[in-house]
Order: C-alpha cells, then structure tokens, then sequence
C-alpha cells in the first residue's frame, strides 16, 4: 500500500506530468502508430506490447525496493504497454490483422504501405511459408463446392502442387497463382501474379480473359480497357492484339471480330466470341437474323476446333471444354427450335377465294414491326396496316396479317418484305400466283377443316334425303366422290359437274345436290380424290 501510494504520490506525479508524462506518451502513440502500419512486417504492435510488460514488471519491483530515479521509465513502461496493448486489441479481422488498424480504416495509409517496395518485398516473403496453408485451410475450405471444384481443375491443369506456388518460375506458374488468388479474394495478389504473368508473350488466350474478367469487375469496362491497354501497350503479338478487340464498344466490336474472323479462319476464339455477339444471353431477345448469325458462327467455330484452332490457345483446358459444351448446347437449341426451314424462309403464303377476289395469308415465324408487299413488276410495296393489337414481344402494334387481291388478278409473282425487332428489313420473299391452283389448294383447305359437314340426312316427305351440298360448294378441289350406305367402305360414286373456275363453286340447281337413300339406311360413309390424285380418310355420318 504504502508502494502505491508513493507511486501516485500527488507531489511526485506533478513533478514529471510535464517532463515524462507528456514526452512518453507522444513517443508510445507515435511508435505504437508506426508499429501498427509495419504490420504487414511482422506484428510489432504485439512484440512491443509483450516487451513493455516485461520491463514495466522489472521497473516495478525495482521501484518498490526504492529506485525513485526510475519513476519517469516506469510511466513511461506502463503507457507504452497501454498503448500498445490498445492497438493489439484492436487489430480484430482479416484486415486489420494483416494490415493493421490504421491501414484498415484509412485507405492513404494502405497505399503507402503497398507503395513501399521493401514492406511488400519482405511481405511476400514471410507470407511464402503459411500462404499454402492459410488459402487451402483458411480461406478454400470455406468456399462453396463450386469454388473448390474449379479450384481444383485449375489445379490439376496447371500444378500438382494443391496451392500457392511458393516460388513461381514460368508464366503457367504466375497464372496458377493469380488464379487462386482471384478466387481466394485476395485481389491485390491476384493482379500482382498476373502482371508477373504479363512480363512473358507466352501465346495463351485465357490469362488475357481472366485478366480482363477480373479488371472488370475492380475497375469497370472503361477502366479495364484503360488498365489493360497500359499493361499490354509494349506488346504486338496476336493475343494482346486479338483480346484489345473484345473491349471495344458492341457495334466496334462486333465489327472487329467479323473482320479478324474472316482474315483468321482457323482462329476458334473469334468465331466463338461472334456467336455470342448474337446469342440470347448477350441480346435478351434474338430475331431469326441473330439466330442465323449465331448459328453460322457456331458451326464455324466447331470447324476451327476441329482443325485445331482452339486448344493450342489455352493453359485452362476446363475453359476450353466449357467453350465446347456451350457452343454444342446452344447450336442443338436453334436448330431444335428450327424444325423446319424457318430460318431461310421465315415468311410463308396462302391464299383464301371469297366472292369479292383473293385474301392473301401471311405468317411469319418472329414478330415483325411492319409487313409490305407487292405484285412483282407491277406496284411498288405497300403496307398491310396495323391490327389495333399490341405485339407483346415487342411492345409495338401488331401488322395486319392479310392483304387482298382482285377477283379478275391474273397470274403473277407476290413479294412480301417485312421489319423485324431489331428495325431491320427482311426480304423481299416472293411467291407464284396462280388462280386455279390457289383456288383447288384452298377449297381443299376448307373441306379438310370441315371433314365432320361433308354429308347430312334428312328425313323429309316421307322419304330419307342424303345431302352433298357441302362437298359441291367446294368440289373445285375435287376429281371424284365415293360413297356407302350402311357400307364402311364406299362402293358408289357421287356424279357432279366439274367446276375449273376459281373461288365457291356455283349451286344453280342444274344437277341433283342430295340422293333418296333407301329408309333402313343407318350411316353413310365417304371418300374423296383430289385434283392431284391424292384421296382422304373415309368419313362416317350417322343418320340419327
């Protein structure tokens, strides 16, 4: 008691307030605060602290045996260990831990440790020994299965080693490393590794990918082309060069790659990166044109890889077979949706004869802004108009679908443009006009949509009437009727005039259009040949 008491004696404490109360405490913050941004040295903060309890114990003891001299080092042991006991208390977290409080909280103070080329010389050397167990314990073992799995491909691709390679020799070895870094989230080694990477001109595609993935992501579009363009400016070799295309703006770079594709055929990673230009992950809505497009570079791009134009690019060979297995999926999707010749005739025609002239049909296999057409030689193109419907694919009004034709229109070529999402006109697709024929084909439209009215009975007067009214509106179609009565098979032919007009037949009451069928008749049965010699499925008709 009587040791504390003299210790914060109010006379003696005033006595060295101003002398070694002041001047200790200045000194302990400011070696505490140069102690916690040498952190990533080694962890001084903790060293100091350690050190001034040591001392502030054996000042202790020596003072209570009466050494007054020693009261000034004995403040100035006590705040040491305060003050460094503070900032060792706070250094909590990844960050803090490794860089230290300050650096942590004040982003200057972590440039300048970065900027101090002796500090991150010294850090990569005392963080070679525990690196490996740190990414593979610490850090990969909390990642998801995805993370590890690509962890360990990338791996086996490139090292056995399992981790960070400690002393890394060859370019492969920097990109193995910048890998792990990047997917560890240790981005400040990543770009170390990968800049180390970049001092080679190996001729591999994939580093400069990731790079530029990995850019993006830190720094934005404009930001990676700037840094990347900086780190590649000395080098003119068909990488460098190739990859400074895909930063290039869309509309640049879509026409970069068609140019570098065409001048370098057997180079697989062009014709890839062009079929994506025009895939629907990159557009969100394709017309069949992008389709088209996609598709062709697509089969160009499989051609290439087989001539192998692909794989001698990569040191990733899981990213070679992800380009593959993408590539098949999405060629195997058009071409699945593509059953049949859609995407080289979108736009199909036909025809419908009404008593006023012709109604052209027209159906196109995407949504179209607008639909035009045109007799050939004879008018220019004209809109079909707008329907009053929203298309809900485009968000714009819906064309018309049909357009008309005089009754007396006389053999001749139909063209048909129309605009497609993407504001692109499409066409012209051109379809013969024959009257005659348009009129059988579609009188023989409407009998095979009507199959359940070609007969009717008819109970009249005593007598049992079957009817053929339907088949003889439209018997322009028609070389011969065969029927049955209580047959199911017909056995009997129907006799008609024959009608080589186009549009409805005439029922002027010239010829018989039903027959008086015996009363035990039950059902009917029919069959009909068409112009063309083709003959339908028998149809049943009850007559109750």
């Amino acid at each position: 008691m009587k040791y504390l008491q003299s210790l914060f004696n109010r006379d003696v404490f005033q006595s060295v307030r101003k002398t070694s109360l002041i001047v200790s405490g200045w000194l302990c913050t400011v070696g505490g605060l140069v102690a916690d941004v040498l952190q990533p040295v080694a962890p001084f903060v903790s060293y100091l602290f350690f050190l001034s309890v040591a001392i502030l114990v054996v000042l202790s003891i020596l003072y209570a045996m009466g050494k007054k001299e020693l009261l000034g080092a004995l403040i100035l042991a006590g705040i040491s260990a305060t003050a460094t006991g503070l900032f060792a208390l706070l250094q909590t977290g990844d960050e803090a831990e490794e860089r230290g409080v300050v650096a942590s909280s004040i982003p200057v103070v972590a440039s300048l440790q970065e900027s101090l080329g002796l500090i991150e010389k010294k850090l990569d050397e005392i963080k070679e020994d525990t690196r490996t167990i740190k990414e593979s314990a610490t850090r990969i073992e909390s990642k998801s299965d995805a993370m590890l799995e690509a962890l360990d491909t990338l791996n086996e691709g490139i090292s056995n080693s399992g981790g960070i390679i400690q002393n890394p020799a060859s370019p492969e070895d920097h990109y193995h490393n910048a890998r792990l870094h990047e997917l560890g989230g240790d981005y400040s080694a990543a770009r170390r590794s990968y800049l180390e990477y970049f001092k080679s001109d190996l001729p591999r595609l994939d580093p400069h990918l990731r790079f530029i993935s990995f850019l993006k992501v830190q720094e934005g579009t404009a930001g990676a082309r700037e840094t990347y363009n900086e780190v590649t400016a000395r080098k003119t070799g068909p990488i460098p060069t190739y990859t400074r295309l895909l930063l290039l703006d869309t509309q640049r770079r879509k026409s970069a790659l068609a140019s570098y594709a065409s001048q370098n055929p057997n180079f697989a990673p062009a014709t890839y990166h062009l079929s994506l230009e025009y895939s629907q992950a990159r557009l969100g809505s394709q017309t069949l044109s992008d389709k088209r497009e996609e598709l062709a570079h697509l089969k160009a791009f499989q051609v290439a890889d087989a001539n192998g134009g692909l794989l001698r690019y990569f040191i990733d060979q899981e990213l070679v077979q992800e380009w593959r297995a993408d590539a098949t999926a999405r060629r195997t999707a058009i071409e699945s949706q593509m059953t049949s010749n859609a995407l080289e005739n979108p736009v199909s025609l036909s025809w419908m004869a009404n008593n006023s002239g012709w109604n052209g049909n027209i159906q196109i296999a995407e949504s179209a802004l607008d639909i035009k057409w045109n007799v050939k030689g004879e008018s220019s193109p004209q809109s079909v108009g707008i329907s009053g419907f929203t298309d809900p694919n485009t968000g714009s009004p819906t064309p018309k679908s049909f357009f008309s034709l005089p009754k007396n229109q006389r053999d001749s070529v139909i063209e048909i443009r129309y605009t497609d999402a993407s504001e692109n006109e499409r066409g012209p697709y051109e379809f013969a006009f024959t009257a005659q024929k348009e009129s059988d084909d579609g009188n023989r439209r409407i009998l095979e949509a009507t199959s359940t009215s070609w007969l009717s009975f008819r109970d009249y007067d005593g007598s049992v009437l079957l009817y053929f009214t339907h088949l003889l509106s439209y018997r322009g179609a028609l070389s011969k009727i065969e029927y049955g009565l209580n047959q199911e098979s017909p056995d009997q032919n129907f006799d008609f005039p024959p009608w080589d007009k186009p549009g409805i037949a005439m029922l002027d009451g010239s010829f018989p259009m039903f027959l008086t069928v015996p009363e035990n008749t039950t059902f009917a049965t029919v069959r009909l040949t068409y112009k063309n010699g083709e003959t339908s499925q028998v149809m049943r008709f009850d007559r109750n």
